[in-house]
């Protein structure tokens, strides 16, 4: 869990903001609009911050639970 927010919760978030980053992409390149690609490539480098963030948390839950189990 990260602050209140669950790691499957985060993931759900970081998928939703990559498909909506896909559809505006293909709405812009059919009509040829290159006005909000920079806005686009940070919405899509957000959600791949999100899904690094859990990676993170959870392999450090594992070292958590890990360090303590080996303290008993």
């Amino acid at each position: 869990m990260i602050e209140n927010i669950t790691y499957d919760e985060m993931l759900k978030i970081s998928e939703e903001l990559q498909q909506a980053a896909s559809s505006l992409n293909s709405i812009l390149e059919s009509n040829n609009i290159d006005d909000l690609q920079d806005f686009i490539s940070t919405v899509e480098g957000y959600s791949k911050y999100l899904n690094t963030t859990v990676e993170l948390y959870k392999a450090a839950d594992i070292a958590l639970t890990d360090l303590i189990n080996s303290k008993k």
